[in-house]
């Protein structure tokens, strides 16, 4: 077992409702890539494309999930 504290800690998922609040409710920071699995629901219909903020805000205020950090992808 590693003795590491959460705040030390960044998760990285594209699951706004499995990823991002799970860690919400550790009080950890996350990533959230917005390329992922809700590419479509942000306008987001090719690798790299550049994401629509407000179409993630609406998103994460949808699910109650948020990040701490925003990316496109995961490279």
């Amino acid at each position: 077992m590693t003795h590491v504290d959460v705040v030390e800690c960044i998760a990285v998922g594209d699951s706004l409702h499995h990823d991002i609040l799970g860690v919400n409710n550790l009080a950890m920071q996350s990533i959230f890539v917005v390329g992922g699995i809700h590419a479509s629901e942000v306008g987001i219909n090719m690798f790299g494309m550049v994401r629509d903020e407000v179409a993630v805000e609406a998103l994460t205020r949808l699910d109650g999930a948020y990040p701490s950090y925003v990316i496109p992808s995961f490279i």
